[in-house]
């Protein structure tokens, strides 16, 4: 049926590959929160119960009084140049892995029809390189973190009508 068995055992494993990635993003908004103490950073807001906020960060979860919290901020995203730059550079190795892989798996394919095999290749990996690039060298270059509200004036009853209007649905 098929010509190439080769290609569709490279496809299936690029599509089981894929799978993983989609099934690592998270679940839920995290959040910075800074208290009169201490800093804790993407921690997800679970609650509030009795001017006690409740909150987790994947591992445990912690009690925060409300009258301690001073700030929360969303994290940082991916910065532009980190974007650019790691879609630059992965995009660029992608291609010639890309470009070394179809030629190895297919070495005759540049003395016969089927000399479209490592462009494919080639094109795949840049892609690829393009696509992961960004998201890594947009995580090693983080962007400013938007400050949500700067509490540190406000009465228990403002903190907790905020949280409970905007943080928790």
């Amino acid at each position: 049926m098929f010509k190439n068995n080769r290609l569709i055992s490279v496809i299936i494993i690029i599509l089981s590959l894929s799978s993983l990635y989609a099934q690592s993003e998270p679940e839920g908004k995290s959040y910075w929160i800074y208290t009169t103490s201490s800093e804790m950073k993407d921690y997800q807001v679970v609650g509030l119960e009795n001017d006690q906020l409740m909150l987790n960060n994947g591992n445990w979860d912690v009690q925060v009084a409300l009258d301690e919290i001073e700030m929360i901020l969303m994290p940082p995203g991916p910065s532009v140049l980190g974007q650019i730059l790691g879609g630059f550079f992965c995009g660029y190795g992608g291609a010639i892995g890309g470009c070394l892989t179809g030629v190895m798996m297919f070495p005759g394919s540049f003395n016969n029809d089927e000399g479209t095999l490592p462009g494919l290749f080639m094109l795949a990996g840049a892609a690829a390189g393009i696509y992961y690039g960004r998201k890594l060298g947009g995580g090693f270059l983080k962007g400013q973190p938007e400050v949500l509200a700067d509490m540190s004036m406000w009465t228990l009853d403002e903190k907790k009508e905020w949280i409970q209007t905007n943080l928790i649905y």
